[in-house]
């Protein structure tokens, strides 16, 4: 992820013009991941509707909150880290912290169908283009989103109907997926580096994006946390805390979006990176000091 972001900071002049092939690879690997799920095996609940809730209210009350303030740059930013769906490794992360993998899955799925039909009304509030009415930018960000959510859903749905042995193909080609995502991150952080230079701005005018970024990433995670309670805790801080910001930066990254607006979710990616990995570290010494405790 380091290295992505810095061939494409070092090399954003040649790496912007592939930002056009984005949402073909993004669509890529979002359908190697979709080929895997096991549709019969998600189980939605109650808790399911708060965690979207949740993270609803989380993008867009940040937004509220920073255009109140009169900061309507850093409330863009802030609501791109907030509205993002459930990223893809989260039921990972979770298996690793032993926790309930199905209602992960099961909120990685629903979390994406929530933000492909959600996001399209929002966005014109959101970031206000002037010269466009509200359904012209509502339409171009669903066709956006379609293209990268509705097709590999398709795609995914078709493969599995002609051929069932393919939802191994997830496992196998994990690999690739994950090479897929190295890319894509590379191509966004040249694209986004490219338009931050083409406005010269300075190191005050991101640390806010930054920090507010980690603001939003604190409180995801620790809203889920709470709203978790006692049995669903670590599924829920995953689900509102780690997100699929690849679809975020996409987005961000469009013309219609200021290029300051780019930062926070850029950064969103390093926070939750590290929030994850102190959840693994802090679970794996408490299993430690439970295997290592004496039995009376």
């Amino acid at each position: 992820m380091i290295v992505a972001f810095l061939v494409g900071g070092l090399f954003h002049k040649q790496l912007t013009p592939l930002g056009a092939i984005l949402p073909a690879s993004v669509a890529l690997m979002l359908s190697i991941t979709f080929i895997g799920i096991e549709t019969a095996r998600l189980k939605p609940q109650r808790m399911h509707l708060w965690v979207l809730l949740g993270i609803q209210l989380i993008g867009m009350g940040f937004w509220t909150l920073a255009r109140l303030l009169g900061y309507p740059i850093l409330a863009e930013s802030l609501f791109f880290c907030g509205i993002a769906p459930v990223a893809i490794a989260a039921p990972v992360i979770v298996n690793l912290l032993k926790g309930n993998v199905e209602f992960t899955t099961t909120a990685l799925v629903l979390s994406q169908i929530v933000f492909a039909l959600v996001t399209p009304l929002l966005m014109p509030f959101v970031v206000q283009v002037e010269g466009f009415c509200y359904s012209e930018l509502a339409l171009e960000v669903a066709i956006q989103l379609g293209t990268v959510l509705g097709i590999p859903a398709v795609v995914a749905t078709v493969l599995r109907w002609l051929y069932p042995p393919c939802k191994g193909w997830t496992a196998r080609l994990r690999d690739v997926s994950l090479g897929i995502w190295i890319i894509n991150l590379t191509i966004i952080a040249g694209v986004g580096t490219q338009r931050v230079l083409e406005m010269n701005v300075g190191w005050q005018d991101m640390l806010p994006l930054v920090l507010g970024s980690l603001v939003v990433c604190i409180t995801g995670f620790v809203a889920g946390y709470k709203l978790g309670g006692r049995g669903l805790k670590r599924e829920c801080s995953q689900c509102m805390g780690q997100k699929n910001t690849i679809l975020t930066l996409y987005i961000a990254s469009q013309w219609y979006v200021h290029p300051l607006a780019y930062i926070g979710p850029a950064f969103y990616v390093f926070f939750h990176n590290i929030a994850n990995a102190l959840q693994i570290a802090l679970a794996n010494r408490e299993r430690f000091r439970s295997e290592t405790r004496p039995s009376n």
